[in-house]
């Protein structure tokens, strides 16, 4: 067995500590080691908890030669460096950091605890009972966890193979009890740390003995499933038939062992009782989106329940055309019938394709609500009173555009609510303040940010918000713009009349075809404002250096060349393109150079910020220039440090936090979302085929101002044209209609499928029985009284219990057709009543 390496030292100096992450460099004066290192002191760096100046540790881990610094160590696990003979003992317990322990009790201690003294003393302290009072047993005790226990805690839970930085997040959850806890329960890790899946968790239960049919082990998978179903589909939430499904195979499959479907499926309604899932009727939701969109619905009620209009029609329109006068232009009846909406509702709605007047409309909107309520528009003229008109974006470069195109301050929804980067879902923010909230973009807004904002809207505030609903949905869970349009109870007008476009322009019109589904003729012709090139993938890279090579030659800013690519790997994905415009754009040519992983950083590089810090005021999104890189040698913190500019805003990063950004010479569609570039190159190839979707082009196409280079395969535009995303599950619709619309057919389907064992599953391909219809009047289920429902048999050969027994049976979720208010008692219904 290969000895770890190791070195023991004391800290003489803590040169640099981030407290949100426990990423340390530390100088150790070193005692001991067992590499060979000839040097008295060396740098250590890497996750470290709490640590003293002073004191002694063993740090253990990897050599790392840096070129220009010299031999570090990469700390992967470390404890503190306690005395082990008597004499040394005597000395640690009876210092200051055992405050009442004297050198003779120190002694006593040391004699009842004659061997591995630490370790025993916490294991069984109740022997010190007859040397030191309660208090001061207690009060000894509690001080040799903290300086003893925490790196005892660490390395057990290195041994399970946990990440430095997930094993810091258990522990300060868990302190002390951080080990038993995890070997009573270690499937709770996955409710309680994120981070932590399935499959870690059931790692460490199988090495503590814990059986393959443990309750606990069921509903943990369950629980991963729930989580990662909505962060990978958008949806926000699972029908238990097939939650079920795929928790048997994550089940099966983790231990290769087979599993009762029954078991598995009491499980579910186990969680559904204790509440650490939701339900409504076959669907399943976690809690922070269950919650989240029925907060949508209350704060919307609210606010679509209040009157908006202050002025009458003839006013509204007097005002409107004296600013169409002033601003000298003219809105058709449709942008009309937008701005007189907006006014006379407290919450509107404007959708509508590129060039079809939504910023035209903003900006009439403003003037005619500042004129009607006789409102300056010059912020400085506010000092320290708060500015009425609230502008708000999901991204930074998105409300700064607001800020361009209406001369008016505006802020990314984080800003204005207060929310840092580590928010949880169910965070709130700040209440906003102003009379007036106009949010664009509104499209990129997920199910937990939507609830944030809608929640921090006071009842007298007027809302606007404004988007492409063609445009892709969220990157997190729901689709709320889309579904916001198709709720009949807010009001909303969509443009669907192209205004900017000057005679040269194709790319509006190109968008707007794809937008219907079509790939027009004319697709790969040469036009003035964009070009085709026909080529397979593994020939996109030499077309893209062709291209850039060019538009760098004519004098052009590398920074308004923009890749936008479905995929990041493969050969025209956006890490090979990176790669290979960073080396045109900006070539190395001798200069300093830091990596961080297969990523280089070169001073000039074009970066992107990839998460929100709304106290630094950058944002996802953001675009930046690296402006200077500064060696470790050189810097306070002991590390290479980049330096960069984020419009005008200086922001210095050490590699610790380099995880925020990345390179931008290509990036994602989703991330290009809210920006615009002067020129786009779109490749999309055959081998993107599970990406390619028609919003997904459409958004792509939508993100050039003057010129757009499509390059690949014909074939792939058109079967991106040709598919229609998928339409994501939510019930935000169906909470606002206060029923499933589905329960009001006379039929419904009952899927008589079962799920079988391993063998027979993998046997034959699963394919649903003919459905069974229930015929008959489907009645609404009262809140004060439970439905009779009556016993259905969904298999041949076997009968199924009733509903009113209270729990979910296999065939039951499998059925796709079970009691909504399954699991509530008499006294439940009571409550009701109150």
């Amino acid at each position: 067995m290969i000895e770890k390496t190791y070195f023991t030292g004391s800290i003489e100096a803590i040169f640099f500590s981030n407290p949100s992450n426990f990423y340390k460099v530390l100088l150790i004066e070193i005692d001991e080691t067992n590499a060979e290192y000839d040097d008295f002191e060396i740098v250590v760096n890497g996750t470290i908890g709490d640590v003293v100046e002073g004191d002694s540790y063993t740090f253990y881990g990897q050599l790392t030669q840096h070129p220009k610094y010299g031999e570090q160590l990469q700390v992967s696990q470390y404890e503190k460096a306690v005395p082990t003979s008597g004499a040394g003992l005597v000395k640690y317990f009876s210092s200051d950091k055992f405050p009442g322990i004297g050198k003779k009790t120190a002694e006593k201690i040391v004699e009842t605890f004659p061997e591995n003294t630490v370790d025993s003393i916490l294991e069984a302290p109740e022997k010190l009972d007859g040397l030191l009072t309660l208090a001061r047993k207690n009060s000894f005790i509690k001080r040799l966890r903290e300086n003893h226990g925490m790196e005892k805690v660490l390395t057990k839970l290195a041994e399970y193979g946990l990440p430095s930085k997930i094993t810091f997040q258990i522990y300060e959850l868990y302190k002390e009890e951080t080990i038993e806890k995890i070997e009573e329960n270690p499937y709770q890790l996955v409710e309680d740390v994120k981070g932590v899946g399935f499959k870690t968790a059931d790692k460490i239960a199988s090495s503590l003995g814990i059986e393959a049919d443990s309750p606990n082990r069921f509903r943990a998978a369950l629980m991963h499933e729930v989580n990662t179903h909505s962060q990978s589909t958008g949806d926000t939430y699972i029908e238990a038939k097939n939650l079920l499904e795929m928790t048997i195979d994550l089940l099966e499959e983790a231990r290769n062992v087979e599993v009762n479907p029954s078991a598995v499926a009491e499980e579910i309604n186990g969680l559904i009782v204790d509440g650490k899932v939701q339900q409504e009727g076959t669907k399943i939701f976690e809690n922070s989106l269950y919650f989240a969109e029925d907060g949508i619905r209350k704060s919307l009620t609210a606010l679509t329940n209040r009157s908006g209009k202050d002025f009458a029609d003839e006013k509204l329109l007097t005002v409107l055309a004296e600013v169409e006068r002033d601003l000298e232009i003219t809105y058709d009846d449709l942008q009309k019938q937008a701005i007189i909406g907006a006014m006379n509702q407290q919450f509107f709605i404007l959708t509508g394709g590129p060039g079809t007047g939504k910023t035209t409309i903003i900006n009439g909107f403003i003037e005619t609500y500042a004129r009607l309520h006789q409102l300056d528009l010059d912020p400085d003229h506010y000092n320290d009173d708060v500015f009425p008109i609230l502008l708000a974006a999901p991204t930074g470069r998105a409300s700064r555009r607001m800020n361009e195109l209406t001369g008016l301050p505006a802020a990314t929804i984080h800003r204005h609510l207060g929310l840092g980067q580590d928010e949880a879902e169910d965070a709130l923010g700040n209440e906003l303040s102003g009379a007036l909230l106009i949010v664009d973009e509104f499209s990129m807004v997920d199910t937990w940010l939507a609830n944030k904002l809608f929640q921090a809207i006071p009842g007298s505030m007027k809302v606007l918000l404004v988007g492409d609903a063609d445009q892709l949905p969220s990157v997190g869970p729901g689709q709320i713009f889309a579904d916001l349009l198709k709720i009949p109870e807010i009001p909303s007008v969509k443009l669907d009349k192209i205004f900017r476009q000057g005679d040269d322009s194709t790319i509006t019109d190109l968008a707007h075809h794809i937008k219907d589904g079509q790939l027009p003729s004319d697709f790969t012709a040469k036009k003035p404002d964009r070009s085709y090139f026909e080529v397979s993938a593994n020939f996109v890279p030499q077309m893209v250096e062709q291209i850039a090579s060019a538009w760098q030659k004519r004098g052009n800013n590398p920074f308004e060349l923009q890749i936008l690519a479905p995929m990041y790997k493969g050969m025209a994905g956006i890490n090979a393109m990176n790669v290979l415009l960073q080396n045109l754009f900006n070539p190395l040519n001798d200069r300093l150079e830091f990596a961080l992983g297969d990523m280089k950083f070169r001073e000039g590089d074009k970066v992107l910020h990839l998460v929100n810090d709304a106290e630094a005021n950058v944002f996802n999104g953001d675009l930046g220039q690296i402006v200077e890189l500064i060696a470790a040698k050189y810097t306070d913190s002991k590390q290479d440090e980049l330096v960069m500019d984020f419009d005008g805003q200086e922001l210095t990063y050490p590699r610790a936090e380099w995880y925020k950004i990345t390179l931008a010479y290509a990036m994602s569609i989703h991330k290009s979302q809210g920006s615009e570039f002067s020129t786009v190159i779109v490749p999309m190839v055959s081998s993107y085929s599970r990406m390619l979707e028609r919003n997904l082009l459409y958004t792509a196409i939508t993100r050039a101002k003057q010129s757009l280079i499509l390059l690949g395969e014909e074939r792939a535009f058109a079967q991106a044209v040709a598919r229609e995303g998928a339409n994501r599950k939510t019930y935000l619709i169906e909470r606002f209609m206060g029923e499933n619309p589905a329960a009001k057919n006379l039929s419904v389907e009952i899927v008589s499928e079962k799920v079988t064992d391993k063998k027979e599953r993998s046997d034959k391909e699963k394919k649903p029985a003919a459905p069974v219809e229930l015929q008959g009047q489907i009645r609404s289920v009262s809140k004060k009284m439970p439905a009779q429902v009556e016993e259905i048999s969904l298999f041949e050969d076997e009968e199924i219990e009733t509903l009113d027994k209270g729990s979910l049976t296999e065939a039951l979720i499998l059925s796709g057709n079970f009691d909504p208010l399954i699991g509530l008692t008499q006294q439940d219904f009571a409550i009701f009543n109150k």
